[in-house]
């Protein structure tokens, strides 16, 4: 159960319904994350459309920032981002298996050395920003990758850290959709 109500679409009104409004147009239904934040109606419009221009804007393809945000939500603990990006990969015809694979840190066949590399990198900038090098971004030069499209995956990430910090502090529940996905990959617990 959330630690906040969740606010329900069908009794929004002013703001806050044409903020639901929007997201229902993309998804057909209003996630349980929008719900939740939805106390702050301009944050939530501001959200959702940083989330819609991360995923769509530069030139690295949508699946893989997907990917990205799946390792981001996993290295943070957040259940429901894992099994919402997981999810996002299943409709790419990932299989579950690839999709835990992947978040676990195996590099994956679908996607090429370079990316492989990115998402390594992703899962740094995840799990603990300050501990990117200079030598990590030159390893990614060296590979192909651009400082547009470094800059590119940071935001990818930070993104997914923030959206994961919502979802996870306020303890969103799964949606239907999501129930089981994220349970098959088991998430780190940090003491720290």
């Amino acid at each position: 159960m959330a630690r906040v109500p969740l606010l329900d679409p069908d009794e929004a009104t002013g703001r806050v319904r044409e903020v639901f409004e929007s997201v229902k147009s993309y998804y057909r239904m209003v996630p349980g994350l929008q719900k939740a934040l939805a106390y702050l109606p301009e944050t939530t419009d501001a959200l959702w459309t940083l989330s819609r221009t991360t995923v769509q804007e530069g030139s690295i393809r949508e699946e893989l920032k997907r990917v990205f945000m799946a390792v981001t939500a996993y290295e943070v603990e957040c259940e429901y981002c894992t099994a919402a990006h997981m999810l996002a990969l299943l409709g790419k015809r990932w299989s579950r298996e690839e999709c835990m694979e992947v978040i676990e840190g195996k590099p994956s066949p679908r996607l090429s050395d370079k990316e492989n590399a990115a998402v390594n990198f992703a899962r740094i900038v995840g799990r603990r920003p300050a501990a990117v090098t200079d030598e990590m971004v030159k390893e990614l030069r060296a590979v192909g990758w651009t400082d547009a499209g470094i800059v590119e995956i940071v935001a990818s990430v930070a993104l997914m850290r923030y959206t994961s910090t919502v979802a996870s502090a306020l303890d969103v529940p799964l949606e239907k959709v999501m129930e089981g996905l994220s349970r098959r990959v088991p998430l780190p617990r940090r003491d720290d």
